[in-house]
């Protein structure tokens, strides 16, 4: 039997109150798929406290998870830190167990980048590797910290070069966790998984790997099954309406993501102000805002954007808070339509969520967009410069909004689109790429 050893920091933890964003979603979703498969042995090594399936063998890493701050407390620095002491825990209990974790049966999934561990020792050590993409952190550091200075290929090869004579090792830890975590990852992975085209033609740009088209593998995620009672959810929401005195003529925005500095919510907020300026603005426009603020720059952006929400004259705004899965499907009940304005996003998991709600889109071109969305039901703005996305947002807010049955119908058009993207086959995917490298070893150990 093989054996996966499945190592993500974010892995352990309640998700239904527990923002830590999609990447920690689909580990978890992974994580409950693979268990009940019966070709493998899953191991699973988290920092949470709780496991992410019953009877699942899970390790929690390191000693004492993330401290007494708790992860989604812990600030950049902080984050750091953790990130090295998981790192060194992880490829540790990996590398102590020779008895138990057989290099040529076992391969090691990982689910973080920056935060994963350290793949050049597990390589030596004999361990197939297969890195999973949530983020391209070169990419999302260039937007947020340097905003765009230069194109993320530009930054790569300054990195390289720097490395080259040296300069690399002056570097701050926490650059270091940007950028060398992620050359170390294409250096070693035996297969990369991206969840859209966008995001592997810019790690093949960054990085030139001579194999690329062998050890890049697309894999859009989709969305899981929702459980759940639908009368509850309905019932919930017509409470909701009363609550937020929604009425015949109210056009319903939603967002609903980490309250981030990349999720553009800015944007949105400042188009909405152009809207209100608009001959076609809606008698009554209304906006939720569903989410937490992310563990790291969200509370000083919640405070940006609750002042910018303030200025507004007429569109009304609510920050519901983060959503359990029951109170999120009474939320897009609500919706007319589902705005993802990111500045970064690599994959869009909470736009496949509103389209299996049956709510059309309206977002930027960012990576995953670029594979999930058509013109049949959704919208994709792209914005160039920064300054102009509030008038491209502005625009399409109003050409939408003007036509309630056109959104009506996009939005059937999204639910059958969902439905052809599930999650279970992604999920097969990825394990048969694991299985797959194990095969190759074990075919190649068996050559004369």
């Amino acid at each position: 039997m093989n054996d996966i050893v499945f190592i993500g920091s974010h892995l352990g933890y309640p998700m239904d109150t527990t923002p830590l964003g999609g990447g920690a979603m689909v580990g978890l979703h992974l994580a409950r798929r693979w268990s009940q498969q019966a070709n493998v042995r899953l191991r699973v090594l988290g920092s949470g406290p709780v496991p992410p399936a019953a009877g699942l063998d899970f390790v929690r890493l390191p000693e004492g998870g993330a401290g007494a701050k708790g992860l989604v407390s812990l600030s950049e620095l902080e984050y750091a830190r953790f990130c090295r002491r998981f790192e060194e825990a992880t490829t540790s209990w990996v590398l102590d167990r020779p008895a138990r974790l057989d290099p040529r049966r076992t391969c090691i999934v990982v689910n973080d980048i920056s935060e994963g561990p350290t793949l050049a020792r597990l390589t030596r050590a004999g361990f197939p590797i297969v890195s999973l993409w949530h983020v391209d952190v070169v990419d999302y550091f260039n937007r947020l910290y340097l905003k765009e200075f230069v194109r993320p290929e530009r930054l790569t090869r300054l990195y390289e070069a720097g490395r080259g004579l040296g300069a690399a090792r002056l570097l701050p830890d926490l650059l270091k966790l940007v950028f060398e975590k992620q050359r170390q990852t294409v250096v070693h992975s035996k297969r990369m998984v991206f969840p859209s085209n966008a995001m592997a033609q810019t790690i093949r740009r960054c990085y030139a790997p001579a194999d690329f088209a062998r050890r890049g593998l697309v894999v859009p995620w989709g969305v899981w099954e929702r459980g759940g009672d639908a009368r509850a959810a309905e019932a919930l929401a017509a409470r909701l309406k009363g609550h937020y005195q929604l009425g015949d003529r109210t056009a319903v925005l939603m967002t609903l993501s980490r309250i981030s500095p990349e999720k553009g919510l800015h944007l949105l907020l400042e188009a909405l102000r152009r809207l209100e300026r608009s001959p076609r603005r809606p008698e009554d426009l209304c906006l939720f805002i569903c989410g937490e603020p992310a563990f790291m720059r969200g509370e000083s952006y919640l405070r940006q954007v609750r002042q910018t929400a303030a200025r507004l004259k007429s569109a009304r705004v609510f920050f519901p808070g983060y959503l359990a899965d029951a109170e999120k499907q009474a939320y897009y009940r609500l919706a007319h339509l589902f705005v993802s304005p990111s500045i970064h996003d690599s994959y869009g998991l909470n736009i496949v969520e509103a389209m299996q709600a049956g709510l059309p889109i309206l977002a930027s071109d960012h990576y995953g967009v670029q594979d999930i969305l058509s013109e049949e039901f959704g919208r994709k703005v792209h914005y160039g410069k920064l300054s102009a996305a509030p008038g491209l947002l502005a625009a399409e807010l109003g050409d939408l909004l003007s036509d309630r049955g056109r959104l009506s119908r996009m939005g059937e058009r999204a639910r059958a689109a969902a439905e052809a993207m599930p999650f279970e086959r992604a999920a097969d995917a990825v394990l048969a790429a694991a299985t797959g490298l194990l095969e190759e070893s074990s075919v190649g150990s068996q050559r004369p």
